[in-house]
């Protein structure tokens, strides 16, 4: 391919990296929001004030729910294919989100209350990545 057929095809195919790529940081943000909003603390607020274990659970969070978001905007079929499927890969995140503080009844809160880190804040940053990591082998076809 020629540079001036390149520079040709650049415009259609930079919209849709920019719409592939808009719809992926909108699910990705809109995630970790509404994965915020059932916790019993405000992540952001302590995310700001430095509490340590909120930072690698949340961390683990963020990338677990970007890997299958990223996955999707790589296979989807257009548009409508990857909200689809975006939606299922945050659902998918806020599962394990919500089995996690079920199975270690209330441990991140406590460590996150004395800001300490302990072993609940690493191991769901690492099942929450590991999920993620699931769901991106599953999603990217």
């Amino acid at each position: 391919m020629t540079a001036a057929e390149i520079l040709t095809l650049f415009p259609s195919t930079f919209l849709s990296f920019l719409v592939a790529f808009s719809l992926g940081l909108v699910f990705w943000i809109a995630g970790l929001v509404v994965v915020n909003l059932v916790t019993p603390h405000n992540e952001l607020a302590l995310l700001r004030a430095g509490n340590l274990p909120c930072a690698i659970a949340f961390g683990g969070k963020a990338l677990g729910m970007v890997l299958p978001i990223g996955a999707v905007a790589r296979a989807a079929a257009g548009p409508v294919d990857q909200i689809i499927w975006c939606i299922v890969a945050v659902a998918v995140q806020l599962v394990m989100h919500l089995a996690l503080n079920v199975l270690l009844a209330g441990r991140l809160k406590q460590e996150i209350e004395a800001d300490k880190v302990g072993g609940a804040a690493v191991f769901i940053a690492f099942m929450q990545v590991g999920v993620g990591s699931l769901n991106q082998a599953v999603m990217s076809g």
